[in-house]
């Protein structure tokens, strides 16, 4: 769904609460954690975002019914905001994380990770904006994001689904090694 830039960007108002919350719980709950493994479970939950990023981006995104439908609108026009609103990632982030990690480690681990895996998908929506909307040095981070990114969506959907990291990519054998066409700096925001 096409947003304005306020509401594209709402999840960073939403999601820090969240996350200094469930940090607090991690420490005040009845079976507090202890440093490290807090470190540890939130340091999880960042690697385990960018599963879920690359899952969902490659087979929900792709090809479930009315999501793949808007997630082509994003294809068409990628200098679009077209997002979710901040509410149902909020939910899914509680419904989908949260709750079942808190029902199989306890809550404690539960929150450190699902601080984690928020702070990951944070990182993902500034990375996947700034891959359409930035202009970043040649050779820098984001600047190879926007280029892999670019490879995505003139190759026909054929891989790279990871935003923020190709190593899942590299892993399931979905890593574009050159572009399907000459991929331009100037091309790179598509």
């Amino acid at each position: 769904m096409q947003m304005h830039k306020l509401g594209y960007f709402a999840e960073f108002v939403v999601f820090p609460p969240l996350v200094i919350g469930l940090s607090i719980v991690a420490f005040r709950d009845s079976a507090p954690l202890h440093a490290t493994t807090w470190m540890l479970s939130f340091a999880f939950g960042v690697v385990l975002w960018t599963l879920l990023e690359y899952l969902l981006h490659r087979f929900i995104f792709h090809h479930a019914p009315i999501i793949s439908e808007i997630h082509e609108q994003h294809h068409d026009d990628p200098m679009a905001l077209i997002g979710a609103p901040a509410w149902t990632s909020f939910v899914l982030a509680l419904l989908g994380v949260l709750f079942p990690l808190w029902l199989l480690v306890g809550l404690s681990v539960a929150a450190g990770i699902t601080g984690g895996a928020i702070c990951g998908y944070l990182w993902y929506v500034l990375v996947h904006y700034a891959s359409h909307h930035w202009h970043p040095r040649h050779g820098s981070y984001l600047y190879r994001v926007r280029v892999r990114h670019a490879r995505h969506h003139y190759a026909h959907d054929e891989g790279n689904f990871g935003v923020t990291v190709e190593f899942w990519d590299w892993v399931f054998r979905t890593q574009l090694d050159r572009p399907s066409r000459r991929v331009q700096p100037n091309d790179a925001a598509g």
